[in-house]
């Protein structure tokens, strides 16, 4: 079946994601990065929508899903896992196989361990580790958050697609000419003077209020029982080589497949895609 747009609403607040496949098929969700859309997982969907139906949704302030008047509220981690659980509830998914690239990751090892840890049976982790703020490179970290609170905007959808190369290129995957086009027609849009700009809320970078209950990250991740899958780009920032092989040594039956790629791979080539497709069909 052809990708469909939907929407649903969870807790009064309108989501928009990407269907692929026969519902009546095994459902995988798959979560964006932090400034991401859902339509990044384009290529993977429509190679596994003839085996299951394939969710990808934009979090709250991305892509068609509203934005936030209360940022601080809706964009903190609990309130998007909170989303996440809401939407599974919303689509009656009892059981599901789950795709995570970066922060969409970082939510998947957190409702697997917690609230949706009796519905997903594979949790596909696409680089990242279990505690960024220690374990990622903090120069990484620096850029993200230099550029996210402050998107550009453009007069031509040609200028977005070249910043997007820019900032990305040499870190995702390697892309075509037409992959770019597509990544920068699925994550633009119309500013109030009619320019062009990244689809995301530049508000959308909240600190989360800490909590002394809370698990650490991980035991959080030391804690998952689930089938684990980690794809790690080889020069990846985020997710360095320390963190990457403490990941395997605290979960020793976890696959593990590595590509030459900084953060992240775009799980758009046959060699990630394959890898992904016989974990999920374990």
């Amino acid at each position: 079946m052809p990708r469909s747009d939907q929407f649903t609403t969870v807790d009064d607040f309108e989501l928009h994601y990407s269907a692929w496949g026969d519902p009546a098929n095994p459902p995988v969700l798959c979560v964006h990065g932090l400034s991401r859309v859902g339509r990044d997982f384009d290529p993977l969907a429509a190679a596994l929508e003839d085996e299951y139906h394939v969710i990808c949704p934009d979090m709250p302030g991305r892509g068609l899903s509203q934005w936030a008047a209360d940022p601080a509220e809706r964009y903190a981690d609990a309130a998007m896992v909170d989303a996440l659980v809401g939407l599974c509830d919303r689509l009656e998914l009892d059981s599901l196989r789950y795709v995570g690239t970066s922060m969409g990751a970082g939510l998947g090892m957190a409702v697997a361990a917690g609230p949706l840890s009796d519905r997903i049976s594979h949790l596909v982790v696409n680089d990242m580790p279990p505690n960024p703020e220690t374990d990622a490179a903090p120069e990484a970290l620096g850029r993200i958050m230099e550029y996210v609170p402050d998107p550009p905007t453009f007069e031509r959808i040609t200028e977005l697609e070249a910043y997007y190369k820019d900032l990305y290129q040499g870190r995702f995957s390697p892309m075509s000419d037409e992959e770019w086009r597509r990544f920068t027609v699925t994550s633009a849009r119309r500013t109030g003077n009619g320019g062009i700009a990244p689809a995301y809320d530049p508000a959308i970078l909240v600190e989360s209020e800490s909590d002394d209950d809370a698990p650490a990250p991980w035991d959080v991740w030391e804690s998952l029982d689930q089938h684990l899958c980690i794809l790690r780009g080889k020069e990846s920032e985020i997710l360095p080589q320390d963190p990457f092989e403490r990941m395997q040594e605290t979960q020793p039956d976890a696959q593990t497949v590595e590509v030459d790629c900084g953060h992240a791979p775009s799980l758009n080539t046959d060699a990630q895609i394959e890898p992904i497709r016989e974990f999920l069909a374990e």
